[in-house]
């Protein structure tokens, strides 16, 4: 189990990401086995890193995810659904990802860009076309019940970093406050 990550879908995310990589730095989007993340599917989301946007496309997001916004996001960028300081921070924390190889848990308020926000978790992990080179990002986003926007404005969300390298079942995977920004 992770340290601090609470939700028992983002383990089961943790769980297959680390399966699916082997021997590999990171796995590719085609060796994630969605019959394996049933009930994960719901609040999964992948992405692709597009160098000339300097931005993510998503390639597909569950219905948890598309419900929040309000539409299907799959084949968006993340530049048009999120806008403003919302966009910078959520694409920022993601070019980490992907630049830095590390896996991400944000835990706190999630969904402010969409007006929707509820307090929960999100992992993001790297994936790699090659198993070598970041390009993409597998997450999901664990949320509980909406709460009141105006209520949770100075809510900060914190955020951990941690390597893929240094991703493992045996070492206990992503120790919230190891690496944060």
């Amino acid at each position: 189990m992770i340290s601090g990550m609470e939700s028992q879908s983002l383990h089961l995310l943790l769980e297959h990401y680390l399966e699916a990589r082997g021997d590999r730095r990171m796995p590719a989007r085609g060796d994630i086995d969605a019959t394996r993340l049933g009930p994960v599917l719901p609040i999964i989301w992948v992405n692709a890193y597009e160098t000339d946007a300097g931005t993510f496309r998503y390639r597909l997001a569950g219905e948890e995810v598309n419900a929040i916004f309000g539409a299907p996001i799959a084949g968006r960028l993340l530049s048009d659904f999120v806008s403003g300081e919302r966009f910078d921070q959520v694409n920022g924390n993601f070019l980490r990802v992907v630049r830095e190889e590390q896996a991400m848990l944000a835990r706190g308020p999630m969904y402010r860009c969409a007006d929707r926000i509820a307090l929960g978790e999100r992992l993001a992990l790297p994936l790699s076309s090659d198993g070598t080179t970041a390009d993409g990002i597998i997450g999901a986003t664990a949320r509980n019940s909406l709460v009141d926007f105006d209520a949770v404005q100075l809510t900060a969300q914190t955020v951990t970093f941690l390597p893929v390298d240094d991703l493992s079942r045996n070492s206990g995977g992503l120790a919230a406050g190891s690496h944060g920004s």
